[in-house]
């Protein structure tokens, strides 16, 4: 089939949706934030997610920063990163105006993630004292200033910056796979939904996979977020590709087309998650091991081929599987 070259298309989708009521409803799901960085703050709050659930439970992983100057009778300077985690309850206060964290204190877990310190007696002391004002900031309540079906902005505690939180928009259940697509398709493009549009359909069934091999979704970057490779078909030209999609930290994204397009109107190739491991070249045999999720695309009962983000690009490792 001739196939046509894509140009590269980023795609960037914004929070540009109405505001809601406050109410449990709405807040269910998984938040994340990615404040920006305050330099003037001894205890820097980098990262956050925040997970609301039907039975009113709430677990959060948040990430500071610690910077103390001067700090104890000697006057060390401290710095290290500190991750903490918790599990309560939750409860939307004040006629729902308010958001507020019910959590013991055996329930915030903390630990160091990197840093040292030559005087361990005030690197403990400080410990104590970054955990206590961490829970008591925790435990007051945050006015909603507002509510969309993607953001979340909640007052400030303690006269610090508001917070932003994000989520990914609600997306509809496939037809064909009965799962959620991953993505919101481009304009022109959409998943398919009927069987006669995938070749090959009893290999696909056999794999057992969800998505019928027409997607994959998992972390491809390490960057806590997940992201997607899907092909997808447009009617208007007659064609298909496999799309990339990226997720970001402020809930918008990269969606780009990978390779070329196709003339045709049925999905002839699958793509499946690779989890991480170790992955063999089929000519070279040279051995690599990946530390986050990639993909593997297929051309049914020809080859397949790795496809991996390796901290600066993408990358591609021949398997000479069969499917």
């Amino acid at each position: 089939m001739k196939k046509i070259l894509f140009g590269v298309l980023f795609l960037t989708a914004l929070n540009a949706f109405a505001n809601l009521p406050v109410n449990q409803n709405n807040v269910l799901g998984t938040w994340t934030l990615a404040p920006e960085p305050d330099p003037s703050s001894t205890v820097n709050f980098v990262k956050d997610t925040l997970k609301l659930t039907r039975d009113w439970k709430v677990s959060q992983v948040s990430y500071y920063d610690i910077s103390l100057s001067n700090f104890g009778p000697n006057k060390i300077d401290l710095k290290y990163k500190l991750k903490m985690t918790l599990n309560g309850d939750y409860r939307l206060e004040n006629g729902n105006t308010n958001f507020r964290r019910y959590v013991k204190n055996e329930d915030f877990i903390s630990e160091i993630i990197e840093g040292s310190a030559s005087d361990e007696e005030a690197a403990r002391t400080s410990l104590r004292d970054v955990e206590r004002q961490i829970r008591e900031e925790t435990r007051l309540a945050a006015r909603v200033l507002s509510l969309t079906e993607t953001e979340m902005v909640l007052q400030g505690v303690n006269s610090k910056p508001n917070l932003k939180y994000t989520k990914p928009r609600r997306l509809p259940v496939s037809r064909i796979t009965k799962d959620t697509i991953p993505f919101e398709a481009p304009d022109g493009w959409r998943f398919p939904s009927e069987a006669r549009e995938l070749s090959d359909f009893p290999k696909r069934l056999d794999s057992r996979d969800i998505s019928l091999l027409t997607y994959a979704k998992g972390d491809f970057n390490g960057d806590g977020f997940r992201d997607a490779a899907a092909y997808l078909i447009n009617d208007e030209t007659g064609q298909v590709a496999l799309f990339l999609h990226t997720s970001k930290s402020d809930g918008s994204y990269d969606l780009v087309p990978y390779g070329n397009a196709e003339r045709n109107t049925v999905i002839r190739n699958g793509v499946i998650l690779a989890p991480p491991d170790e992955y063999v070249h089929v000519s070279t045999k040279k051995k690599t091991t990946i530390e986050n999720p990639g993909f593997i695309t297929i051309i049914f009962d020809v080859s397949a081929t790795l496809i991996y983000w390796d901290g600066t690009r993408w990358a591609t490792i021949p398997l000479g599987k069969r499917f």
